[in-house]
């Protein structure tokens, strides 16, 4: 039994009794054990034959029944005397043959009847007529009710002892019912049927993954025997039509066919390199649906071992709670069909007890188990086929209208949640601006900053998420943050002691993957790179072919350059302190004055815009990603200044800014295959 120093817990009914001052003595006489033990006590004083001292006629004879009325064994003479002669007759009800405990005639119950009413526990010559519950259920003569016993709860025994079946028996019909109501079986294989569902989703989840891969490489193989069966058929047409023109024409049609033999390499080299980066985002996330199952797997292992210690905690639970039920049940049945008043009276409060705290026990809910059957696998989906193309629409798709004489737009960007970044100078004070507005144009955010000076230009970049960069006339570097409209900046002549003194700031351009800034100088071939912090990093020197940077901007990990007084365009490389040249864009064949490039950007697919202009014509064309093909060339009626691309909620938009008229056009970029 488990308890504290002062208290013990009953191992049956779990109820927590205080130890009695005066020991073992003290507690109350559990009279059904008791009758049991003296049951099992007759019975093995039969077995052995023992021979006793009758307490009839004080021989030594072998016994042949017990007096309950005389606490003691009688000899077969005595026992037929007990029974027949009329001055014993209040013995002869509570005279236990022992024949009949040989043939199994009698029952515990029986014997429960046969023992004579308790003696009272003060006047111990008296019999018990009452039951004292203040006293913890004490057997009390009429005599005690006038001393110790005056002023407590006195009851009649068989009243007491029939209200108390009856409490019994409502106990046993409600912890029946609880019973039937709880049911733990089933959890363990619902377990090992959700563990199979799961690795089944798993395997076929890992066969579509495998059947795309191949659909994929079927794909790809397809587009190149397509290059070849269409580089066979021009060829062949062109043949056809050479061997049928005269010599003097000849060289003319071989020269088309050298131009359309390189400008379908170009188209199918465009769609080979955008085959196999699809090819290698799926084998990507194969990969990594490979981690993650694998992840999900170890997982759900662990849950399912956290899950069968709950499921063997519980099955314990509900084993040792039938056990009690059981033992509970057998023991208040036996009472129920006993008509022992006192036995009932004194053994039926403990029973209830443990009938209650038994349901108590079967109340409480078992802890869930973690479900197994919602796991789910996400995955992307990929496209393949012809590789996507992102033209410009023939005209513009709005146009906002920034309603504001004095303001020149020099730099544009993304705010990086579908809003536009504009800055530019002042015309009426001596002050640059950066102003937010949307796609309506209707401003949300405005910065006046004041210079000191008239004609300080202002130029702008997406740096990162609500972060522009920006840079000012002479040479002020500075963030921007869109979210709350605050400014920081620094000046680069106090930052770089070799920053020439008669040099500014002509672009500024960003690398949101290192979070770096690039500023370009007036009449110098030298960038100068900033962190986000506007820490200054170092000098990247472009190539000697290219003067000046008059607008730059960072693609796929290169610097794409407008030499705008060396009227071209180049990609160069990054690394280092000493620039690189990758390539020169094709300048378009335009009618007209020499055509400078005033602006430059790219869309998220790769393709180039460079804003080309001369005099009063602006033209927007668009490149693929190595710049050495024309795709889409679209005319501007405006003086256009900065071209820019922002993500809105209907897609990517290319953004063209003039800088006198003060007007932003939105051309929609469509995906064609």
């Amino acid at each position: 039994m488990q308890g504290t120093n002062d208290a013990i817990k009953c191992p049956e009914c779990r109820e927590e009794i205080e130890i009695p001052k005066n020991g073992a003595d003290g507690f109350k006489t559990d009279f059904y054990s008791k009758n049991l033990v003296e049951y099992v006590q007759i019975q093995q004083s039969l077995k052995s034959d023992e021979i006793r001292v009758c307490y009839g006629c004080s021989k030594h004879l072998k016994v042949a029944a017990h007096c309950f009325k005389c606490n003691d064994f009688l000899c077969k003479d005595c026992h037929n005397f007990h029974v027949t002669n009329k001055m014993m007759k209040d013995h002869q009800k509570h005279t236990l043959s022992l024949e009949d405990i040989e043939a199994k005639k009698i029952t515990i119950e029986k014997l429960a009847s046969m023992r004579d009413a308790p003696r009272c526990h003060i006047h111990l010559e008296e019999i018990a007529k009452l039951y004292c519950v203040t006293c913890v259920n004490l057997p009390v003569c009429i005599a005690c009710t006038y001393g110790k016993h005056k002023g407590h709860s006195l009851y009649e025994v068989t009243a007491l002892a029939q209200l108390k079946r009856e409490e019994l028996t409502q106990k046993l019909k409600t912890l029946e019912e609880i019973n039937r109501d709880k049911n733990v079986k089933g959890l363990k294989q619902a377990v090992s049927i959700e563990k199979e569902k799961l690795i089944k989703m798993h395997h076929e989840k890992d066969q579509k993954i495998m059947t795309k891969i191949q659909d994929t490489e079927g794909r790809r193989k397809l587009v190149e025997q397509e290059k070849q069966k269409t580089e066979k058929k021009i060829f062949d047409s062109l043949q056809t039509e050479m061997e049928h023109e005269i010599q003097g024409v000849k060289k003319k049609y071989e020269d088309i066919f050298r131009v359309k033999k390189l400008e379908l390499n170009n188209i199918f080299k465009a769609r080979q390199s955008s085959l196999e980066k699809e090819l290698a985002k799926l084998h990507e996330q194969r990969e990594r649906f490979e981690r993650d199952k694998k992840k999900l797997l170890e997982s759900i292992e662990k849950q399912l071992i956290e899950n069968m210690k709950i499921i063997e905690t519980m099955s314990q639970h509900f084993d040792n709670t039938k056990k009690r039920f059981e033992t509970l049940n057998v023991m208040t049945s036996s009472i129920l069909a006993s008509d022992n008043d006192w036995s009932a009276v004194q053994c039926i409060p403990d029973m209830c007890t443990a009938a209650t705290n038994l349901m108590k026990d079967l109340k409480t809910d078992f802890p869930e188990l973690t479900t197994l059957t919602d796991v789910t696998l996400n995955y992307k989906q990929y496209s393949f086929g012809k590789p996507s193309v992102t033209n410009i629409s023939e005209n513009f798709d709005k146009k906002i209208t920034i309603n504001d004489p004095y303001r020149f737009v020099f730099g544009m960007a993304s705010s990086g949640d579908g809003n536009i970044v504009i800055s530019g100078i002042t015309s009426d004070r001596p002050a640059s601006f950066i102003i937010v507005v949307d796609m309506n144009g209707q401003m949300l955010k405005e910065k006046i900053l004041n210079t000191g000076k008239f004609g300080t230009d202002r130029y702008c970049k997406f740096l990162s998420q609500r972060k522009v960069a920006s840079a000012c006339k002479p040479n002020e570097i500075g963030l921007y943050n869109v979210r709350d409209g605050s400014y920081i900046k620094k000046n680069i002549s106090d930052v770089i002691s070799s920053w020439p003194k008669d040099r500014y700031v002509i672009c500024v351009a960003t690398d949101p993957a290192n979070n770096h800034i690039l500023v370009g100088g007036d009449n110098s071939r030298d960038v100068y790179v900033f962190n986000d912090q506007l820490n200054y990093l170092r000098i990247l020197t472009l190539p000697e072919m290219i003067r000046w940077t008059g607008d730059m901007t960072v693609s796929d990990g290169h610097l794409l350059v407008c030499d705008y007084d060396g009227e071209k365009c180049y990609v160069t490389a990054m690394d280092g302190l000493v620039s690189n040249l990758v390539g020169e864009f094709m300048k378009p064949n335009l009618e007209g004055n020499k055509f400078r490039p005033r602006s430059v950007c790219s869309d998220k697919n790769g393709f180039v815009y460079v804003l080309w202009e001369s005099s009063s014509q602006y033209y927007i064309v668009q490149y693929n990603h190595d710049g050495n093909q024309v795709l889409t060339t679209r005319m501007l009626d405006a003086d256009a200044y900065v071209v820019t691309v922002v993500e809105t909620s209907q897609g990517e938009k290319l953004l063209v800014a003039t800088y006198n008229t003060q007007t932003v056009y939105l051309y929609d970029l469509m995906t064609a295959d």
